[in-house]
This record gives C-alpha cells, structure tokens and sequence, in this order.
C-alpha cells in the first residue's frame, strides 16, 4: 500500500544565518601568530651562535650564554631565570622543542591573541626555569620545554573553563584531549634522568594557575592597553636579559672555527676540558723534551723529529676548543712558547751545535713556561670548577677531571 504525503509537514526553512561555531572557528583561524614564529627564529639564531662559540652541549657554552646555574643565580645573575628559555642543548632538544612549540604556540595565541602569549610564554617559562632551581639544583639546565608544559597547562584549563562560551568539539580538544599529552610527557620525563622533569612541573603548575586567571581574547575584540603595555615588558626582559648575558660574556668567542672544532668534539667524544688537559700537559711534555734534546748534544735527525713534534702540537693548539676568554689567552700563551721552541730547534739545527745563547733561549722559554702554569694553576683554583677542572694534591699536579658525582 502506498503512503499518503498529502498530510505530511512541510520542510524547516533554510536558515541563512550563519553557523555560530563556525564563525568563532573562522575569526580564531584568521589570526596571525606571529610571535610564535618569533620565538621559534630567536630560538634557532641563539642555537646556531652557541655552536659557533664551541657548541651547545659544552658547558663552558652554555654558561656563558646564559642556562640555568643555581651558584651563578645565587652570585646575582638573576638574568638566568629568563635566557634559558631560549637555549637548547643540542639539535634533537631544539628540533623537539620547536616542533612543539609550532603546534602548540599556535594555538595558544590565536586564542589568546599576540600580546598575552608573549606574557604567558615569558611567564610560563620562567617558572620552568624556577622549578628547576628549586629541585634541581646541581645540574645545568636549559630549554623552551617549561613554558611549552606551560602552554599545554593554559589549554587543559581553557578546554574545561569555557565549556559554554566556545564550540564543545574545541573545549573537548583541548580540555580532555590534552590530558594524556601532558600525563606520558611526564612519565617519559621521570623515565629519562637527563630530562629536567622539576621544570616540565614548574611550567605546568603556572601554566594551570594563569590559565584560571587569564581570559582568552573573544573574536572581534580589542586588546586593552594593559595587556599590550605587559606585553612590551615580556619582551624588555628577554631583551635585557640577554644584553646581561652579552654584558657578562666570557665563554669562546663565536667563530667558524670553534663551531668545526665543537662538531670534532662531539665526534671524537672529548670535551672543552679535555683539550685543555691534553694542551698543557703536551706543552709540559714538549719543554721537557727540549730541554733534554739541547743538552743530550742529538743528532739532526734527531732535532728534525722533535721540530716535527712541536709543529703537530701547535696545529693541534689551534684546534683546540676554547673555554672563556681567560682560558683563551692561556692558550694564547702556550702557543708562543710552543713557537719559540721551534724557533729555538730551528736555530739549532741550523748552527749545527748548541750555543750559549741558545741555552739563554732555553732558559727563557722555562721561565716564561712555569710562569704560564702559575696563571693556570690560579685559573683553575678559580674558574676550573665550573668546566669539572681541578689541580691534583699528589702527583704531578697536572689539572685533570674531576670525579663525577661525590
């Protein structure tokens, strides 16, 4: 039997009103997040400077650039509360942190809009830095993952505190949706002891409490002078405080060459300090070993190897990464002595005997020698410490590394 329509209801109308949802997606969308592509620019041209002062996982680096350190914070560099949000300890730890930053940024500040992300990023990740300081005392530290725990922080709290004022799907993204996020980061952060956990917490704990005090930017609406006049003091304090870092700067100076010879350490496995060790014992090796060549009467053959030797130190001088300007002009030192010992073997094999005034010589490069490692034996009492040097009590009393840990 077929069915009757005649009685059946007409069609709604065809509204021509707009989808709300769909507006408020589109005004978030057509928002620019610019400071987010700022950030990460900063970010990068920061990295690459540290690698051309010796690379960003040698602490010497890092010190002088300005990461976390508990002992430089307590002498007054507050400044490192702010510059290590935009360090990053080799390539994978800015790749990670940069693609986080891409994602969640953005979100973030087309929501927020421009000038409260640029107060929540500085915010967020100077409390990562504090929670670091406070529970992680020993160790360097530095990064752009407590202000992204921060970001993740603003999110979970927006998703749950605008539940009516926004389309659900968004809330639930990102209210329920980050959750698990933000838990497996964690765990992956207790799992791994490399990872400075204390300021993942730090960030997250800010993130959570601004997140409940800082409304997001409604679509069409203006941004208060307030908010743009903080936004300015955000950025006054990284640009201050990496005007401190340039102020206070004593690490390598950047250079191509110290960016080659920071890949060669990595590549070889040793350390800033450890070029530093092999120099001075290689130039204590060498005055020895003059010393004993002049006065044993050696053959030419026998100058012309030790002329060879002293040539592959000095190259190998050159190479060496540098730990601040002070250890600099040390090397500085070495190398002339190192020269004026081949000058002096030259000189000798020249003449074909050994001179009184080539004992003069020799004398002189001795004294100008011990010297030098007078002011090295003062450095490391003094600086050594913070690149894991010290001066052995027995023995030789050649500076070497110290014993990890107690």
């Amino acid at each position: 039997m077929k069915e009757d329509h005649r009685f059946a209801p007409p069609p709604p109308p065809i509204s021509t009103q707009p989808n709300p949802d769909y507006l408020f997606m589109e005004q978030i969308r057509g928002r620019k997040a610019l400071f987010t592509t700022i950030f990460l620019v900063f970010n990068i041209l920061v990295y690459v400077a540290m690698e051309m002062s010796g690379g960003t996982t040698n602490p010497s680096v890092l010190l002088a650039w300005g990461a976390k350190s508990n002992a430089a914070i307590d002498a007054g560099e507050w400044w490192r509360f702010v510059t290590p949000v935009f360090i990053h300890i080799g390539l994978l730890h800015l790749g990670f942190n940069s693609y986080a930053l891409w994602i969640i940024g953005q979100q973030v500040e087309k929501l927020y809009g421009s000038a409260r992300f640029v107060i929540l990023y500085v915010l967020l990740g100077i409390a990562g830095v504090a929670g670091s300081y406070a529970y992680s005392p020993v160790s360097l530290s530095a990064g752009a993952s407590g202000a992204i725990f921060g970001l993740f922080g603003v999110l979970l709290v927006f998703g749950y505190r605008n539940r009516g004022n926004v389309p659900a799907f968004l809330g639930r993204a990102v209210g329920r949706g980050i959750l698990p996020i933000i838990l497996i980061n964690l765990v992956i952060g207790f799992m791994i002891p490399m990872i400075d956990n204390a300021a993942h917490i730090g960030g997250l704990v800010a993130g959570i409490v601004l997140g409940s005090v800082m409304g997001f930017q409604v679509p069409g609406s203006d941004t208060s002078s307030g908010y743009k006049l903080s936004q300015a003091g955000a950025l006054a304090l990284i640009a201050v405080g990496f005007l401190q870092v340039l102020a206070h700067y004593d690490g390598p100076t950047p250079s191509l060459g110290n960016m080659v010879a920071g890949f060669q350490q990595r590549l070889s496995g040793t350390s800033g300090a450890d070029g530093f060790i092999q120099a001075i014992n290689t130039s204590q090796r060498l005055v020895t070993d003059v010393r004993r060549t002049l006065m044993d009467d050696a053959s030419d053959e026998d100058l012309g190897g030790l002329k060879g030797t002293l040539g592959d130190a000095i190259d190998r001088l050159d190479d060496t990464p540098t730990l601040s300007k002070e250890s600099d002009a040390l090397m500085v030192d070495l190398r002339g002595i190192l020269e004026d010992q081949y000058a002096l073997v030259e000189s000798v094999r020249r003449t074909g005997a050994v001179r009184p005034h080539h004992v003069r010589t020799l004398e002189a490069i001795i004294a100008r020698h011990n010297r030098v490692m007078d002011d090295i034996r003062t450095w490391v009492a003094t600086d050594g410490e913070r690149f894991g040097l010290e001066f052995r009590r027995h023995g030789p009393g050649w500076p070497h590394r110290q014993p990890a840990g107690d």
